[in-house]
């Protein structure tokens, strides 16, 4: 189960944006899945560009997934 984790949630090199307050990756890189469930998980929420993301919502989806409480189908 960890191999099929690490293949669905890579790690995402963050990095710093002018005028944003916290580290920020972008998760267009990520397995079409993948990047379907994260989106999902996103809806609503806010985000300091169109396509980059902050990186600790990246983080909580991940544990999330882990923890068995976000489904990638």
């Amino acid at each position: 189960m960890t191999i099929e984790f690490d293949l669905l949630l890579p790690e995402l090199s963050e990095f710093e944006m002018d005028n944003v307050p916290f580290k920020v990756v972008d998760p267009s890189v990520l397995p079409g899945r993948t990047l379907k469930a994260f989106d999902a998980y996103m809806c609503g929420s806010a985000a300091p560009h169109r396509v980059y993301v902050y990186s600790h919502d990246y983080s909580r989806f991940c544990m999330l997934v882990r923890r068995g409480d976000i489904i990638i189908i």
